[in-house]
C-alpha cells in the first residue's frame, strides 16, 4: 500500500522523536569524515575560487540532497568568514534515488563533495586568512544520526601556498548537473503532475530511455516520490507523468529540478532545469527581428516539414475527376483576372460585330480561339512535365522567371496598345495581334488570340488552380496533360459559349461609335501591363534591363512613327532602311537583357523576413506560430493579396498579438530551394500560403500545417490564426 506524503512525514517524525535521542547519546562512533578543500590555497584581490566540502562516508550510509524527499534533512554550511568574503550557494551534484519501501529520499552515498564559490574582496589582510565552516547534517542507513563538525582553513598561508587542488575540484565538477536550455512546462492533469521537456541540444538524451529517465524536483511537495513515475521521449521531446504531491500544482509560479538519467550509485547524469506553467508560455523574443543564427547541421535536423511525403498532401482528397472539376472552374476565373480580361474584352468585340446570320463564322472563330488556348495550355503542362522528368525543377509560369520573355512580352502588349489606339495596322501575323482581335475576320487571329490569352494568364494563379495543378504533376503523361487542358477549356469557355448561342451575344451592346472608343480605351490596360512587366525585369536585372526594355520600346515606337511617313524615291529608302535599324536595335536589347545576371539579392522586408530552408528550419524548432508567403514579382494574384490582405495594419496587429512568425519566398527569378519548397505542398505555382500552428505547450507538437487559399482575405487569415 503507498502511503500519502503527509502520513509518511508523520511517521518519519515519530521515529525520531523516540529513536534520535537515545541514539544520539548512545552511539560515539562517527559515520562520516568532513573535509574542506580550496581550489588553491594562495589567493590573490579579487579572486573567485571554488571550495568543495568534502564528506566521505562509512558504507551504506548516506546524507541528503537539497531536497531530501520524503525524510531527512540537507546537509548546511555555515561559514564564518572575515569581511568583505562572500560564498555562495552549496552546487549540490546530482544525488542517487533512496528507496526505504514506503520513503523515497534522494542523497549520496560513499563520497561527496559540496562546492561553492568563494568571493574574494578587493583589498587583503596581510598573512594567513582564517576561514570557518559548521556542518550539521542527518546521517542515515536504516537509522539516522545527525552529525556535525566544524573546520577551519587557512588561504594565503606562508607554510603553504603552493598548494593546488584545481584538477581535485575539476573531477567533483564532473558530478554536478549541467544547466541546459530549452522549453520546459508544467500542468496538472488527472491528479497528476505532467512535464513537457524539450532540450534544445538533443543529444544530451542519446543514453535516455524511458526505464532510466527521471525528475527529480528541488520543491518541496509537488510529488509522491514513491509512485513510479510514466515517462516517454519522442522526437527529442520528453514527457513525465507522476503522481502530485502534497503542493497545490496550480499555486507554483515554477518548478526546479533535475533530468536524471540513472547510472550506477554516485554516476547520475543530472540535468538542471526550470519548468514554467504551460498556460504562462514565454514567448522567444528578437526570433524573427533579423538575428537568427545559422546552424551548420539545421538540414540534418529531425524535422519532417522540410522533407514532406508529398502524397499526404494530393492524394488524400484529391483524384482525376475532382482535378479535372477544379482546373475546368479555375480555368473560369481566369478571365476575371485583370491580365485576361482585357483580351477576352477585345475579342467579344469581334462577336459584337456579328450579324446573326454569321454564327457559323462565330462558331469557328470559337472554336480557333478555344483550340489556340487549349493547346497552349497542353503545351506549358507538356513543358513542365518534360523539365520535371529531367529533374529540373520548373513551375507554372516559369517563363516569367526569364528577363528575355519578361522583355518581349512587355514589347508585345505595348505594340498592341499602340494598334488599339489606331497608330498602326500591319498585315503580318505575329505583329497584327492587336489588330486581329478586333476584327475577327480570320480564324488564324482567333487561334493566336487564344495563344496570347493562355500567355498573359500565366501570373495569375485562380482558386482551385493551384491543387489542381499539383495533382496534374504528379500523374503519368495523359491524365496530367488532360487537367492542363480541361484548365484551358475552362479559360476558353466564356467566349466559346458566346460564341456557340446567338442570344447570349444579345446581352452585349449593338454595333455603334462607342466600339472605337472601348478599342482605344483598352489599350490602357495592355500599357500598363507591358509598363509591370518591365517593373517586374527590373526586379530580375536592376537597372540594366530597365535600360535596355526602354530602348527597345523607343526602337518600337520609332518603328511605328517611320510606318506613317509617306516618302518617295530616296526618302522612302531611307525609311525602310531606318525601320530595319530599328527593328534591328529592338532585337538587339532583347539580346542584352539575355546576357544580363539574374539578380540574386538578400531581400529585406519592413514587414517580414526573406525565407530561407535555414530560417524556417529554425523556426519550426521553436514554439510561435509561422506564416510563410511565397509570391513572384510578375504574379498579380499576389501582389493583390500582399496589398489588400497581409501588409496591412490589422494583419500586423494580428501578427504582433500571436507572435506570428512571418518569412517570405520571392520565386520571382528561378530558385530550386522554394520550388523544393512549393513541391513539398504539391504546389507548382505561386502564390502559395502555409500556416505552422504553435506546438501544443504538453505534448510539443506542432499540429498539421494548413494550406491556406490562393484568394486570400484578412478574415481567412484571423480564423486560421485564432482557431
Amino acid at each position: 500500500m503507498i502511503l500519502s506524503s503527509f502520513t509518511r512525514k508523520i511517521l518519519v517524525i515519530i521515529a525520531l522523536t523516540f529513536t534520535l535521542p537515545a541514539i544520539s547519546y548512545a552511539q560515539e562512533e562517527r559515520y562520516t569524515d568532513i573535509s574542506i578543500i580550496p581550489e588553491h590555497s594562495a589567493i590573490k584581490p579579487g579572486d573567485k575560487i571554488t571550495i568543495a566540502t568534502n564528506i566521505k562516508l562509512s558504507p551504506h550510509w548516506h546524507v541528503y540532497w537539497d531536497n531530501p524527499g520524503d525524510s531527512g534533512l540537507p546537509v548546511k554550511i555555515k561559514w564564518d568568514l572575515p569581511d568583505g568574503f562572500e560564498i555562495s550557494e552549496i552546487n549540490w551534484p546530482t544525488p542517487d534515488k533512496i528507496s526505504y519501501d514506503v520513503l523515497v529520499n534522494y542523497g549520496y552515498y560513499d563520497d561527496v563533495n559540496l562546492l561553492q564559490t568563494l568571493t574574494v574582496p578587493d583589498t587583503l589582510p596581510e598573512g594567513k586568512i582564517k576561514l570557518s565552516a559548521q556542518i550539521d547534517m542527518l546521517v542515515c542507513n536504516e537509522i539516522c544520526i545527525p552529525e556535525n563538525d566544524k573546520i577551519s582553513i587557512y588561504l594565503n598561508d606562508p607554510d603553504n601556498l603552493n598548494d593546488n587542488q584545481k584538477e581535485y575540484i575539476d573531477k567533483a565538477k564532473e558530478r554536478l548537473p549541467e544547466n541546459i536550455r530549452g522549453d520546459f512546462f508544467f500542468n496538472e492533469e488527472n491528479n497528476k503532475l505532467q512535464l513537457s521537456l524539450t532540450p534544445e541540444n538533443r543529444t544530451i538524451l542519446n543514453d535516455a530511455t524511458s526505464d532510466n529517465l527521471e525528475f527529480f524536483p528541488r520543491n518541496w511537495g509537488i510529488i509522491n516520490h514513491v509512485a513510479i513515475p510514466e515517462v516517454s521521449i519522442h522526437d527529442g521531446i520528453v514527457t513525465i507523468q507522476h503522481e502530485r504531491g502534497d503542493q497545490p500544482i496550480s499555486e507554483l509560479e515554477d518548478i526546479s529540478g533535475l533530468l536524471v538519467i540513472k547510472g550506477e550509485i554516485g554516476k547520475n547524469k543530472g540535468f538542471s532545469l526550470e519548468a514554467l506553467p504551460a498556460k504562462n508560455i514565454v514567448k522567444k523574443p528578437d526570433i524573427n527581428k533579423r538575428n537568427i543564427e545559422k546552424q551548420t547541421d539545421i538540414t540534418n535536423q529531425e524535422n519532417t516539414t522540410l522533407h514532406k511525403d508529398k502524397s499526404a498532401y494530393k492524394d488524400k482528397f484529391m483524384n482525376w475527376t475532382l482535378a479535372l472539376l477544379f482546373a475546368f472552374a479555375g480555368g473560369i476565373i481566369l478571365n476575371l483576372m485583370p491580365c485576361v480580361f482585357p483580351v477576352l474584352s477585345m475579342k467579344a468585340l469581334s462577336l459584337v460585330k456579328m450579324k446573326d446570320k454569321e454564327n457559323s463564322l462565330a462558331r469557328q472563330h470559337g472554336l480557333s480561339y478555344t483550340l489556340g488556348v487549349i493547346l497552349s495550355f497542353v503545351a506549358f503542362g507538356g513543358i513542365i512535365i518534360i523539365f520535371k522528368e529531367a529533374g529540373t525543377a520548373f513551375g507554372w509560369g516559369f517563363q516569367f522567371q526569364s528577363p528575355v520573355i519578361i522583355a518581349f512580352l512587355a514589347y508585345l502588349l505595348f505594340a498592341i496598345g499602340l494598334n488599339l489606339m489606331g497608330f498602326f495596322e500591319l498585315g503580318t501575323r505575329l505583329t497584327n495581334v492587336g489588330n486581329s482581335l478586333t476584327k475577327g475576320n480570320s480564324l488564324s487571329s482567333s487561334f493566336f488570340t487564344g495563344v496570347l490569352a493562355t500567355i498573359v494568364a500565366t501570373p495569375c494563379t485562380a482558386p482551385f488552380m493551384g491543387a489542381a495543378m499539383g495533382f496534374a504533376i504528379t500523374q503519368p503523361a495523359l491524365i496530367s496533360l488532360s487537367v492542363f487542358a480541361m484548365l484551358g477549356f475552362g479559360l476558353a469557355l466564356p467566349y466559346l459559349f458566346l460564341s456557340f448561342v446567338p442570344p447570349a451575344r444579345h446581352i452585349l451592346p449593338k454595333p455603334g461609335a462607342w466600339m472605337g472608343t472601348f478599342k482605344q480605351f483598352l489599350a490602357f490596360p495592355m500599357l500598363a501591363s507591358s509598363a509591370w512587366l518591365i517593373w517586374v525585369l527590373s526586379q530580375q536585372t536592376g537597372s540594366d534591363g530597365i535600360l535596355y526594355s526602354l530602348l527597345g520600346l523607343l526602337a518600337l515606337s520609332f518603328s511605328v512613327w517611320l510606318i506613317h511617313l509617306e516618302n518617295i524615291g530616296i526618302a522612302r529608302l531611307l525609311t525602310h532602311i531606318s525601320l530595319v535599324i530599328s527593328i534591328i536595335l529592338m532585337v538587339y536589347t532583347l539580346s542584352a537583357i539575355r546576357t544580363i545576371k539574374p539578380l540574386h539579392i538578400e531581400r529585406t522586408y519592413k514587414f517580414g523576413e526573406a525565407y530561407s530552408k535555414e530560417k524556417l528550419a529554425l523556426l519550426l524548432e521553436g514554439n510561435e506560430p509561422i506564416f510563410v508567403e511565397i509570391t513572384a514579382a510578375w504574379c498579380i494574384t499576389c501582389k493583390i493579396n500582399h496589398t489588400a490582405s497581409i501588409n496591412i495594419d490589422a494583419t500586423k496587429k494580428l501578427f504582433e498579438e500571436n507572435n506570428v512568425q512571418y518569412l517570405i519566398g520571392d520565386w520571382t527569378n528561378q530558385d530550386s530551394e522554394i520550388t523544393e519548397y512549393l513541391d513539398n505542398f504539391g504546389r507548382n505555382g505561386v502564390p502559395l500560403y502555409i500556416y505552422y500552428g504553435p506546438r501544443n505547450p504538453i505534448t510539443q507538437k506542432r499540429p498539421k500545417e494548413i494550406i491556406l487559399p490562393q484568394v486570400l482575405t484578412f478574415g481567412t487569415l484571423k480564423e486560421i490564426i485564432n482557431k
